[in-house]
């Protein structure tokens, strides 16, 4: 007859890696997200809706939109085992200067329908990861704040020429002015 034995709890603790229960429910519905649909899903089911359709949304009839995300569907990752992966550069160029990734935040009109602090958490989270930042003309943070917020950081601004030229020729010298790289 064969006689089993349970293993301690001592044991099991070894082969076990509890993590700590996340408390803030914030971080916790958001480090379950694992792909931008999911995002997508928590954001439409906490914000108002005119705010999420404008955000979720493209124009026209969403064509370049359907082209972005197919893109995206389209790339495929091929894994390397048994390789080094402890050192890892993402970094690259864009349009002439750096980008710790190959990418920035693109510009977006009417931030603060979205987020309070608006542009000023854009610009302010591209700064700390490294990226560029783009400020829109239709924008609801200034230029002079956008760089007060990413003083070292590449900030772009996206012009929409207007009928008036002079008040786009005083945007272009303010971002100018501001030292913004477009």
């Amino acid at each position: 007859m064969v006689t089993r034995q349970f293993p301690k709890p001592v044991e099991l603790l070894e082969l076990m890696q509890f993590k700590r229960p996340e408390l803030d429910l914030k971080k916790r519905r958001l480090g379950s997200a694992l792909s931008i649909e999911d995002l997508a899903r928590i954001a439409r089911r906490r914000t108002p809706k005119a705010a999420f359709d404008y955000t979720e949304g493209a124009a026209e009839g969403e064509l370049s939109l359907a082209r972005a995300r197919q893109a995206f569907q389209d790339v495929e990752f091929h894994p390397s085992v048994l390789r080094d992966v402890s050192v890892v550069d993402t970094s690259c160029e864009i349009w002439g200067g750096p980008s710790a990734l190959p990418f920035g935040i693109a510009p977006t009109g009417f931030t603060r329908l979205m987020q309070t602090e608006g542009e000023v958490a854009g610009a302010g989270a591209a700064g700390a990861a490294g990226i560029p930042f783009t400020l829109s003309t239709l924008g609801t943070t200034s230029i002079e704040e956008v760089k007060a917020v990413n003083p070292e950081g590449r900030n772009w601004f996206q012009l929409y020429v207007m009928r008036q030229r002079e008040i786009s020729y005083g945007l272009v010298e303010r971002a100018a002015a501001a030292g913004f790289d477009t």
